[in-house]
């Protein structure tokens, strides 16, 4: 499948949950949950990535949260949560600036590195120090 056909299906379906996005929006929205794909992001969610996932989603979309409408209940109360104050997908521009956390998940080792282009300072295997 052609990138652009595969960007124009996603595209419709965010069109879908997302009516209050504008079509620069859903086209930038299409484009990140594609290369979301390709890194295969979703392996490792749980609650509290799935709303960050989410909470992402809408900043790149440009959509506030209080717009969003989730199709089930429960998921109105957890995007005023926050979610994950980390991420295991690539940052767009529009999404907050937060740490990445190589899969499969390692543990913290220093917060003083709120976010880094190449996405590792501060984050490692165990027992390994932050790079300097």
């Amino acid at each position: 499948m052609r990138s652009e056909d595969a960007v124009e299906i996603v595209r419709a379906a965010l069109a879908l949950a997302l009516p209050t996005a504008s079509a620069e929006g859903l086209t930038r929205a299409a484009e990140t949950v594609i290369r979301w794909g390709a890194e295969e992001a979703t392996q490792q969610l749980d609650g509290p990535l799935t709303t960050r996932l989410l909470l992402d989603l809408l900043a790149v979309a440009d959509v506030p949260p209080p717009d969003f409408r989730p199709a089930e209940p429960q998921w109105e109360g957890r995007l005023y949560e926050g979610g994950a104050d980390y991420r295991t997908w690539s940052r767009s521009e529009g999404m907050p600036r937060l740490p990445f956390l190589p899969r499969p998940p390692d543990e913290r080792i220093d917060p003083t590195y709120p976010d880094d282009p190449d996405g590792r300072e501060g984050w490692g295997p165990r027992g390994s120090t932050p790079r300097g």
